[in-house]
């Protein structure tokens, strides 16, 4: 049976704490009451994240990885190409961010047409708690973020999110950014495309220190990489070009895989139906 939901859960030396938040994550997603699967996406840990997981023991879960640390964006990425689910989310493993928000996310879609439910701290019923030095930062990249791309969000960075399938099956492949900008990108990207139906939802948020962490070296990629979204935005059309070139290699790769006779006719068809993708 596919899945409503498929809740990708990037990963890195988490084994302190991998096995008893997947549990706690199992248990939140049990009260959808709909099919579900998490995939745990070890991020190049060198640790015993992998085996520990495998401890829960739960076939809904599924265990993912590689050998080398490339960067949140780039486990996501990785996991959305073995999701199943109709709706694809993720949510940071150490639970800073309650996993009751992907409940709460994957219920909108129930109820209104949207692309994606994303996590706001500056929703206004949102509760958090995190550094007065973290609040300044996320303040200034989500000014520089609404004057460079076009997002119509107010926080892009909260590590829970839901997305439509389809969206996520024609934005990934064209992302670039494979550590802390890569959420913009995929935003920005997804609303040249047009899915610009993004809601934000509050989020409870208690920062617990236990991930890798904001330095200064982060900080200065995450500029680097926002001007670099606007560039290929606005000035190269860089992402654009890029689908027009997926499609026409996969146009080309259906042309090779059709029958023998399909396509040596040069017959034109006796009807032609146009319609909505």
């Amino acid at each position: 049976m596919t899945p409503l939901l498929t809740l990708i859960v990037p990963i890195y030396n988490g084994d302190t704490y991998a096995a008893e938040n997947v549990r706690t994550i199992i248990r939140t997603l049990e009260t959808l009451d709909e099919a579900f699967e998490i995939l745990v996406v070890c991020d190049g840990s060198i640790d015993r994240t992998l085996a520990e997981v495998e401890r829960v023991g739960d076939p809904r879960v599924r265990v993912l990885g590689y050998a080398l640390n490339q960067g949140k964006g780039n486990a996501i990425c990785f996991g959305v190409h073995y999701a199943r689910g109709r709706l694809v989310g993720w949510l940071d493993a150490d639970l800073d961010i309650d996993p009751r928000a992907i409940v709460d996310a994957v219920r909108r879609f129930e109820h209104v047409q949207i692309d994606a439910v994303i996590g706001s701290k500056r929703h206004r019923d949102s509760q958090v708690d995190y550094p007065a030095t973290r609040r300044a930062l996320s303040w200034l990249f989500q000014l520089l973020v609404r004057s460079l791309v076009q997002v119509n969000v107010r926080d892009t960075q909260v590590g829970a999110k839901v997305f439509r399938r389809e969206m996520l099956d024609l934005v990934v492949p064209l992302l670039l950014i494979k550590r802390y900008a890569f959420d913009l990108e995929l935003l920005a990207v997804g609303a040249q495309f047009g899915f610009d139906r993004v809601e934000e939802m509050p989020v409870r948020l208690d920062y617990r220190f236990s991930g890798t962490g904001i330095n200064r070296r982060a900080v200065q990629q995450m500029l680097i990489d926002t001007f670099a979204i606007a560039y290929r935005i606005h000035l190269r059309h860089w992402y654009v070009r890029q689908f027009s070139v997926h499609e026409r290699e996969r146009t080309e790769a259906q042309s090779t895989l059709a029958p023998p006779v399909a396509r040596a006719s040069q017959h034109a068809p006796l009807e032609t139906l146009v319609g909505h993708p």
